[in-house]
């Protein structure tokens, strides 16, 4: 009896853990709440399996990817380090362990800002002024979805706002050509993450994509990250500006791209978008990519009302595997290959018409300060009319305004879609008191190209001298939406606010303007 006794207690000695091992089912419940994000009820149970089993190798892994998406990243480090530690050589483990180092190298430095549903991370010496603005975007997002979605998280979202390229990388796992292709966000990991517009020339719509983001977040959370890349894309696309009641995905480049592919039968097939629209091999693809997968949730809306919308997520989310074919058929009552067709038909209907001159955007990570000078020449396809354009800015230099414009007319004549040269004329006709003569020009560049600044910041200066302040304000707030640091465009701001008696909002702008004139 004693025998036994000795051999029970040495049983338990070297295997504490066997009446209480983890089952297979436990760790794909942990798994699957994971992968949908919800993250907190993961953490609840992860904490009650740790007291049970504190050195199981795997048990540690999870619970340090779970920790990562709740933002504990030290937390994270130390349990995967544990984790290796227990478990011996693992590189899958070792390279989340070096993942987890090289964000806590990018979050580290940056500042939290707290609006009522987001906790926002950015550098404060280069974007704080940035805050109010994401405050605001974020704000009339998350109420304006909550409204139309009835989603209505419990726990604030996390916003980091990364503020050059290096830490981008390091965070999101995006690389260069993901952002000079279109990703300058990512909702991964639980949290939106941004790339600063400070970090690219001329910027880009970095409110817009924000509101993107955080749709993305949505889609997640509703469908238990069970929709495709089509349908998150193109939500995320359809609903980006609805936060400030902009304008419909439909812009000219992307009438344009939708016209073209359609006559010449190069519609992207939706299943090509996966794992990622931004792996496609052009710009010019990833934007119908993104025109298309809108198209089709506008197509949904227009077929069914929000309410069938609603009701396709829905489904999604009690599903086994990812993908919107069986959802789409119980709420709407094709196969997958009907509602395609039925979108192609819905598309033709529109006649949508290609746009001469329009561009497609593509990024250019900012290496030095005349970045931006470079651009605008290269963007100038014509020799003949890049040389009339450099001879304006030389003129235009001197003083010499009148001479400028006569070569910068010179210069368009010969591409008359350039918005390099409708910007450099527009401002030289705007400092020779041509005002009325400058604005179709900036009217067509801001249909060509709706994402370059200045053309709103032309547009903002003239308003401003014909007393309108109300279209002042709005070309400003278009200039800034896309590049915030230019200083001109927030004083500009500010006086249009001091006249339209926004006192609070003026005094804003001008500390701005104040703070980027010094730096």
């Amino acid at each position: 009896m004693k025998r036994l006794a000795i051999i029970i207690i040495s049983f338990f000695i070297f295997f504490p853990c066997i009446s209480q091992a983890i089952s297979p089912e436990e760790i794909q419940s942990l798994e699957a709440k994971l992968e949908s994000w919800d993250i907190e009820e993961a953490w609840s149970e992860m904490k009650g399996q740790l007291l049970k089993e504190p050195k199981n190798p795997q048990l540690l892994e999870l619970a340090s990817h779970i920790a990562f998406h709740r933002g504990e990243y030290q937390e994270a480090q130390r349990l995967i380090r544990s984790a290796i530690a227990a478990g011996g050589d693992d590189e899958k483990r070792k390279g989340f362990s070096l993942f987890v180092e090289e964000t806590i190298g990018a979050i580290t430095p940056l500042k939290k800002y707290e609006s009522p549903h987001f906790i926002i991370s950015l550098d404060e010496k280069q974007d704080g002024f940035l805050a109010d603005y994401l405050k605001e975007a974020l704000e009339n997002t998350y109420e304006v979805l909550a409204r139309a979605y009835g989603f209505r998280p419990k726990e604030k979202i996390r916003v980091e706002i990364f503020p050059n390229a290096r830490a981008f990388y390091y965070a999101s796992s995006l690389q260069a050509r993901d952002i000079e292709i279109g990703a300058v966000g990512i909702t991964k990991f639980n949290k939106l993450m941004l790339l600063s517009p400070g970090a690219l020339v001329y910027g880009y719509r970095w409110l817009d994509a924000i509101s993107h983001e955080y749709v993305h977040y949505l889609i997640v959370r509703m469908t238990a990250n069970k929709a495709p890349i089509w349908f998150h894309e193109g939500l995320a696309k359809y609903e980006e500006t609805r936060w400030r009641e902009g304008p419909s995905y439909l812009s000219s480049p992307y009438q344009s791209l939708l016209s073209r592919a359609m006559a010449e039968r190069k519609l992207i097939p939706f299943d090509k978008m996966e794992p990622s629209v931004v792996r496609l091999e052009t710009p010019e693809e990833v934007q119908l990519a993104y025109a298309q997968a809108a198209s089709a949730i506008e197509f949904i809306i227009a077929k069914a009302e929000y309410k069938g919308l609603q009701g396709i997520m829905n489904h999604m989310a009690t599903q086994r595997k990812r993908g919107a074919g069986e959802s789409i058929r119980e709420i709407l009552g094709s196969t997958f290959d009907e509602f395609e067709r039925s979108w192609k038909e819905f598309l033709a209907s529109k006649e949508l018409k290609e746009r001469g001159g329009t561009h497609v955007r593509r990024h250019k990570i900012k290496e030095g300060r005349a970045d931006e000078e470079r651009l605008d020449m290269d963007e100038i396809k014509s020799h003949v009319a890049r040389n009339r354009a450099h001879l304006g800015d030389k003129l235009k230099e001197r003083g010499r305004m009148g001479a400028a414009v006569l070569e910068y007319r010179r210069a368009l004549s010969e591409v008359p879609d350039s918005i390099s040269i409708l910007n450099k004329l527009s401002s030289a006709l705007i400092q020779t008191h041509k005002d009325e003569e400058a604005l179709p020009l900036l009217n067509r560049a801001r249909e060509i190209y709706p994402d370059h600044p200045t053309a709103y910041t032309n547009l903002g200066k003239i308003h401003l001298k014909l007393k309108d302040f109300k279209k002042a304000k709005e070309a400003f707030l278009e200039s800034i939406q896309i590049n915030p640091f230019n200083p001109e465009v927030h004083q500009g701001l500010a006086e249009a606010y001091e006249k339209l008696g926004e006192q609070h909002l003026a005094a804003r702008e001008k500390e701005i303007a104040k703070k980027l004139r010094e730096r």
